[in-house]
């Protein structure tokens, strides 16, 4: 973590700093759903987010999921909540691509 600042809706976040990847491309659909079933977790909701019930992934979709030329897998801009605390409705209200649906 570099430090803090302000995004453009006037909210203070964090300001990370990832390694370079190399040789990445992006992850296929079927691709992470192998990798998250590899690593104990389950889709739920038509394959919305992954669970493992202890924590819910939301938004691990190919443009955010990368694989390196070194065969790992680097999930970038995943949402990461507590199982059981209210997460799926928070990111169906937050998330673009559900505006203008009822949660």
């Amino acid at each position: 973590m570099l430090g803090f600042a302000e995004n453009r809706d006037g909210k203070v976040c964090a300001v990370l700093e990832q390694p370079f990847i190399a040789n990445a491309r992006l992850a296929t659909k079927e691709e992470i759903h192998d990798e998250f079933l590899r690593l104990g977790f389950h889709p739920e909701d038509n394959g919305e987010y992954y669970t493992n019930g202890q924590h819910d992934i939301f938004d691990a979709v190919a443009g955010n999921v990368l694989v390196g030329g070194d065969g790992n897998y680097y999930f970038i801009d995943t949402i990461i909540y507590p199982s059981d605390t209210g997460g799926y409705d928070l990111y169906r209200s937050l998330s673009p691509r559900f505006s203008g649906e009822s949660v």
